[in-house]
């Protein structure tokens, strides 16, 4: 049976915060369906600490007082499992900040050659013709060596937002310079 807006959900949640095991029950199956409407099937070896995930930040919230609206608590869980779990999926997805361009190991390799030197120089005019945008998320990871969050925090842009510049640009250097580049 699928909780419902009906149920007394803030009843619910006050038992659960005087640790009542049936309101944990509860809320826990509200927690699955959700991740089963989510199709988190692909997650299975990491559901329950998925639902522990929602479930402590749940509590957490409540004990706080950051679930002001107890009305909205169903609207409220489902959103929370719904951010944790694409926090999952990006968490699977995400690249690794300490990674470098993927042509910079070579141009970077002791006793370079000019031809090295130049390539260097290309790319960077090249950078010059991306959008200012994606420029300036280049510069600050790649030029000035900071990490994602520390551009994202100076600049004001979001960090997916970031990320998706940082991924375009590097597509659009890719094109620019031929498929073969970082591929060997």
């Amino acid at each position: 049976m699928a909780p419902t807006a009906a149920d007394d959900w803030p009843a619910t949640l006050a038992a659960l915060l005087a640790g009542d095991r049936v309101a944990f029950m509860k809320l826990n199956r509200l927690v699955t369906g959700f991740l089963v409407r989510l199709r988190a099937y692909d997650f299975r070896d990491e559901w329950d600490d998925l639902r522990q995930e929602v479930i402590l930040s749940v509590v957490e919230n409540a004990r706080a007082g950051r679930l002001r609206d107890t009305q909205a608590f169903l609207g409220y869980v489902r959103i929370i499992t719904r951010n944790k779990f694409v926090d999952r999926v990006k968490a699977g997805m995400r690249r690794h900040e300490g990674a470098t361009l993927p042509w910079e190991d070579a141009i970077a390799a002791p006793g370079r050659s000019d031809d090295h030197a130049e390539e260097v120089r290309e790319l960077w005019l090249a950078v010059r013709d991306l959008p200012s945008e994606q420029q300036q998320v280049l510069d600050g990871i790649y030029r000035d060596g900071k990490t994602y969050e520390t551009v994202s925090a100076e600049t004001g842009i979001p960090l997916g937002t970031m990320k998706r510049r940082l991924r375009d640009a590097l597509m659009a250097l890719r094109r620019r310079f031929g498929e073969d580049i970082g591929r060997g």
